[in-house]
């Protein structure tokens, strides 16, 4: 197994190279990799269809709302209805930005499906970040998930009432959609009482010095993958900000002109 931390430097390390590619290419390759995790993974293949879905959507929605809207020159038209106009440039912009939102939220995914809130909790207390923050940031996590099971159950229960929500005008869609979140809110909001009040009751001080029962300690697996890691996206960062340096006109070095056509052609 590899340890927390190795995992919070991976996520790291994804949203650094989320930053530095830009190729529609690079950057869908990017996505598998943050996907690749979820392989090794216990889901179910309701859940896999669901993601897989959602994914789609977002990808198909940013391709069409970029491809539609491009306002930048040069741009070639790929489609043309009248009025309307599909621009390749948009198309491959949208495409980009939605696999960098993909790869991201994947990766994010493997990291809430593989760690529990407790081994998260010692990892970030062992990266020597503030006691409360941490605190925060796991039961949030840890409450994710009863959250999505809460409005799946509320809308099965609505759907269970009547008519379909999308034979309703846009304007009911909307308030019917906004009306379902008050007991989701509810019911987060009980909740989250019921938790400040058991730790007051225990007597829970944030500033006291905690302890972890179990050490969390670095082996060998760690030290691959996290030194992979990061020879991997200190180099792509790396690449990236000479050729933003070059295309930039503030440093320019004749050796570097091979990297500087890899960059602009893959990264």
């Amino acid at each position: 197994m590899i340890d927390p931390r190795t995992r919070l430097a991976l996520v790291l390390c994804a949203g650094i190279l989320a930053i530095s590619l830009d190729r529609p290419l690079s950057l869908a390759i990017f996505a598998l990799l943050c996907m690749s995790p979820l392989l090794w993974l216990r889901v179910s293949g309701t859940w896999w269809r669901r993601g897989l879905l959602a994914a789609l959507t977002i990808t198909w929605s940013t391709v069409l709302s970029q491809g539609l809207f491009y306002a930048q020159q040069p741009r070639v038209a790929l489609f043309v209805l009248g009025p309307l106009v599909l621009w390749r440039e948009g198309v491959l912009w949208g495409l980009a930005q939605s696999l960098r939102f993909v790869g991201l939220s994947m990766a994010g995914i493997a990291l809430a499906a593989s760690t529990s809130s407790d081994r998260l909790h010692a990892a970030m207390m062992a990266l020597r970040l503030p006691f409360a923050l941490s605190l925060m940031a796991t039961t949030a996590l840890r409450f994710l998930p009863e959250l999505g099971r809460e409005l799946w159950t509320v809308r099965r229960a609505r759907a269970a009432r009547g008519r379909p929500a999308w034979r309703r005008s846009p304007w009911a869609w909307l308030v019917l959609e906004v009306s379902l979140l008050r007991p989701v809110v509810a019911r987060a909001w009980r909740r989250a009482q019921s938790l400040a009040e058991s730790l007051d009751a225990r007597g829970f001080d944030p500033l006291r010095a905690q302890k972890t029962r179990h050490p969390l300690r670095f082996r060998w697996p760690d030290v691959v993958v996290l030194a992979a890691a990061l020879v991997l996206t200190g180099g792509v960062a790396t690449a990236r900000l000479l050729t933003l340096l070059y295309t930039s006109d503030t440093l320019y070095l004749a050796a570097l002109r091979p990297l500087y056509s890899f960059v602009r052609g893959w990264l």
